[in-house]
């Protein structure tokens, strides 16, 4: 637990051990095959894909609770939606290496991915702020697919935006995480420096104290 909340602290991953570096939803979702603290896949079960929108701030606690009664009604419904969640992973993680590497992106992926987004119906809805009111969009039909909405929907705007030539991959060779590159002079390397980047530090010092 000590080293769970070192590492949120340190902005490497948030309070349920998802990793955080990514810069936004969608590459958050990319690494999210690795959760800090539990072995296997990040993303096994529905009640795992739950936790995650809510700790990305897409859920609130009520519409997660709403979500549960689908494990007991239709199980084979929420593994399909598992499994097709993976397998966009996978895709879209292959995508970023393109990406990372200056490659073109694969134009099967960007029609999977807007077959996905099809299936998704919304309508506009005025809702209160503080200001006044805000125009949102909302899901019109119920069912665990859409749980992948807001995933689905921020890999299509990242995919659209200028943070996608800026994606990278962590140069450690143990760490495989993905990170929009927002640094100054864009020539950051690690997921993070108080992990990745720092143990590259301590490593040189001790090959040049070698020397």
């Amino acid at each position: 637990m000590a080293k769970l909340n070192a590492l949120a602290k340190a902005g490497v991953v948030n309070a349920e051990g998802f990793y955080t570096v990514g810069g936004r939803t969608a590459v958050d979702f990319a690494n999210s095959s690795r959760r800090f603290g539990k072995d296997g896949d990040g993303l096994e079960k529905l009640e795992e894909l739950l936790t995650f929108l809510k700790s990305m701030g897409h859920l609130h606690e009520e519409e997660a609770s709403s979500y549960h009664m689908y494990l007991f009604q239709n199980p084979d419904r929420c593994a399909e939606t598992m499994n097709t969640l993976r397998h966009m992973r996978a895709r879209f993680l292959a995508m970023l290496g393109q990406a990372s590497n200056g490659w073109p992106i694969d134009p099967s992926f960007i029609a999977e991915l807007n077959d996905h987004l099809l299936n998704f119906k919304t309508h506009l809805t005025l809702e209160p702020s503080v200001d006044g009111y805000v125009l949102t969009a909302q899901l019109s039909e119920q069912g665990p697919e859409q749980l992948l909405y807001p995933i689905f929907k921020d890999i299509a705007e990242f995919i659209v935006s200028d943070q996608l030539e800026k994606v990278r991959q962590c140069a450690s060779d143990s760490c495989d995480l993905f990170f929009v590159n927002q640094s100054r002079n864009g020539r950051r390397r690690w997921c993070s420096m108080s992990t990745c980047g720092n143990r590259a530090k301590v490593n040189a010092y001790l090959k040049r104290q070698e020397t």
